[in-house]
């Protein structure tokens, strides 16, 4: 598990320090510096794993562009970013000098160090961080093969390394989209969803979990079902598999049975789906984002979904999140008093710089719960919690 991240110099981003717990939800205005705060943790991942540029930036979910370094007015252009991670018993810290406006190369390693406990496994402080070593390359990643993969230090850089930014998207959950950024079990934009379903309803137990989600947040469900072209019949290459579901409410005797494929369905549904996959299916990352994933939900649908994906990653103990929202409601489905889950707020300065801040429940606003009746939806709304736009 990550217990501490650092991000500085990277782009709206000055200074930002989070102390995660094991569910983490970030919320804040348009435009505020929620993708790039996940971002920044994407480049950390990206050093991690030995290279860093733009097309691995977008191989973990990043956007394409090349806005890295603050842009402020005291800002200075040539500024590095510094990255660091810690775990329970291992750290990384990286700084990275990025390719020059307008270029698309490997960004530098100009310092790099691991460790586990108090024990240095990586070093690298050289004046320019090159010396006679290539300057483009990771020494971390390069001395994993010298570390038994069940040591705590290789454990926590390949969780950190492994790090990527979902954000499904309706056309990929439907299948009318080509996802190229899949992975098991399912792609950064819900490409291989169908697949990733049948998977988990393979197994007895992640399947029963799967089919009660859906019975309790859609009251038309009905079940569901992978559809695959098979036999002679079949093109070649094969379609790749559909997600069908039924409607409890249609007829199906003979001749009127009706499956819903995901052309028929609601977007909602197939979220659902997403979110559970990852959730649930033994090949989800370890340490992962998602963006929006709320996306399409109906309000007290969100609510109830939060408090489920809540129930489900803290009964696994080794899975890590950080989800953004938009919807107030996601918040009144937190056990804020659980200390594995946290909700941080996300806003910038009067000089435009991205702050993050963790909303602690503390007397005060207890108190204005008390006093107003509100949950901790209307209390964001009110205001009282941050991360709200300035209209």
């Amino acid at each position: 598990m990550i217990k501490s991240l650092h991000i500085e110099s990277f782009k709206s981003i000055e200074l930002a320090e989070l102390e995660l717990g094991q569910v983490n939800v970030i919320i804040g205005a348009n435009g505020s510096g929620k993708s790039n705060l996940l971002e920044g943790i994407a480049l950390l991942a990206a050093a991690a794993g030995g290279k860093v540029d733009q097309s691995l930036l977008m191989w973990r979910g990043c956007r394409s562009g090349s806005y890295y370094r603050p842009l402020f007015q005291d800002s200075a252009l040539d500024a590095n970013a510094r990255l660091s991670a810690e775990g329970a018993n291992a750290s990384y810290r990286v700084e990275l000098s990025s390719p020059k406006e307008g270029k698309l190369g490997a960004w530098h390693y100009q310092k790099e160090m691991l460790r586990e406990g108090k024990k240095s496994i990586v070093d690298r402080r050289t004046a320019n961080g090159s010396a006679s070593r290539d300057p483009e390359s990771g020494l971390a990643a390069l001395r994993l093969a010298e570390i038994a993969p069940s040591a705590p230090v290789s454990i926590f850089l390949k969780s950190l390394a492994a790090f990527s930014i979902y954000q499904p998207d309706t056309p990929f959950l439907r299948g009318a989209v080509e996802d190229r950024s899949i992975r098991e079990p399912l792609g950064l934009s819900g490409g291989r969803l169908a697949e990733a379903v049948d998977e988990l309803t393979e197994k007895k137990e992640t399947g029963s979990q799967l089919m009660a989600e859906f019975k309790r947040a859609l009251s038309w469900f009905g079940g569901f079902g992978v559809m695959k072209l098979k036999g002679e019949k079949a093109p070649e290459p094969a379609p790749p598999p559909m997600l069908a579901f039924m409607d409890k409410y249609f007829r199906n005797d003979t001749g009127h049975f009706r499956l819903l494929g995901p052309g028929d369905i609601n977007e909602g549904a197939l979220y659902l789906a997403f979110i559970m996959v990852l959730c649930l299916h033994p090949k989800a990352p370890a340490f992962f984002a998602v963006e929006n994933w709320d996306h399409g939900m109906n309000p007290r649908l969100v609510k109830v979904l939060m408090q489920n994906i809540c129930t489900h990653l803290l009964a696994t103990q080794d899975r890590q999140v950080l989800l953004t929202t938009h919807n107030p409601m996601a918040l009144d489905g937190l056990p804020l008093n659980d200390e594995r889950v946290r909700l941080f707020t996300v806003d910038r300065t009067f000089a435009g710089k991205t702050v993050v801040s963790r909303v602690v429940i503390d007397e005060k606003l207890r108190a204005l719960a008390a006093r107003d009746g509100a949950t901790l939806s209307r209390l964001w709304i009110m205001g009282h919690l941050g991360g709200v736009p300035n209209v």
